[in-house]
């Protein structure tokens, strides 16, 4: 299992796209499931919301998505 964190708390840290690619390039044809935690993936502050693994290729059917509500979008 790999697990992703992004966006990260306290920091708002996010993994950016191109990493994001390369990261489900790398997972695609490995026998692994990915945690992708995505709490604060509706609170952001750029111009685009950060990438989902899922979102990738290959991605979804690997995939969970922890999320949560308790962090409603302001």
């Amino acid at each position: 299992m790999v697990v992703l964190n992004s966006p990260q708390n306290p920091t708002g840290g996010v993994i950016p796209r191109a990493d994001m690619a390369a990261i489900a390039g790398l997972l695609r044809e490995r026998d692994l499931i990915v945690l992708s935690d995505e709490m604060y993936s509706r609170i952001h502050y750029g111009a685009e919301p950060p990438a989902s693994i899922a979102e990738y290729p290959g991605m979804l059917e690997k995939t969970v998505i922890l999320d949560g509500f308790s962090k409603p979008t302001p």
